[in-house]
């Protein structure tokens, strides 16, 4: 099987776990990873090649494939203005299904949406794209997962929930059923979410306490 030219774009420790799935799936090859700031010459052995401006070159080369390999707490703004920018260049953005995740065959993915190890999706769900679905989260039956999410590690969700474009849902939260939850809103790493929560809120304790409204 021939392997689809990949290119990586962002460093630092969400590039890692993705880079690992990577190699357990060997259906991409990796060519390198943009990053802006080059702290590191390669991660996980593979090299730091260029920087943002220079995606259309890499494009015009035959690289026709990203991911968005920048992670996110609590603001996904980054990651939505990298996957516009290499969108307008005209790279594709595969689906990424860590072979440890489990997925049930009705769920719906965006592209570009990485779902990592020990990741639960249960039936007739659907998750936007550009989305994180991180290590160990419950999305269960049902569910709505808007755009340019992330769902942090050990998050758990459970059914009927809607959850806005840009949220950000922390490490180890639980967010009860049949809640709508807004466009960018951060809830807080242990949060309990028990009712609605409106666009822009950050979201905090046992009884989703909203403490502010961002700008």
């Amino acid at each position: 099987m021939t392997k689809k030219k990949l290119i990586l774009i962002g460093g630092g420790g969400h590039c890692k776990v993705v880079i690992s799935i990577l190699k357990k799936l060997k259906n991409f090859e990796i060519v390198g990873i943009i990053d802006n700031y080059k702290v590191e010459s390669s991660i996980e052995g593979i090299k730091i090649i260029g920087i943002d401006n220079d995606l259309k070159d890499f494009f015009k080369s035959g690289i026709k494939n990203a991911l968005i390999t920048v992670g996110s707490i609590k603001n996904n703004s980054k990651r939505y203005k990298l996957f516009t920018l290499a969108k307008n260049v005209g790279y594709n953005f595969p689906i990424i299904v860590s072979p440890y995740a489990i997925v049930d065959s009705s769920v719906s993915i965006g592209e570009g949406t990485v779902i990592m190890p020990g990741g639960i999706i249960n039936i007739d769900s659907s998750i936007g794209k550009n989305c994180i679905i991180n290590t160990g989260s419950i999305i269960e039956h049902d569910c709505k997962i808007g755009d340019y999410c992330h769902i942090a590690p050990g998050a758990h969700i459970s059914g009927s929930v809607e959850i806005g474009e840009l949220s950000f849902i922390g490490i180890g939260s639980s967010i009860i059923q049949g809640v709508k939850v807004g466009k960018n809103v951060t809830i807080g790493a242990g949060s309990a979410v028990i009712k609605d929560v409106p666009d822009n809120a950050v979201v905090v304790g046992n009884s989703g306490k909203v403490i502010k409204i961002k700008c």
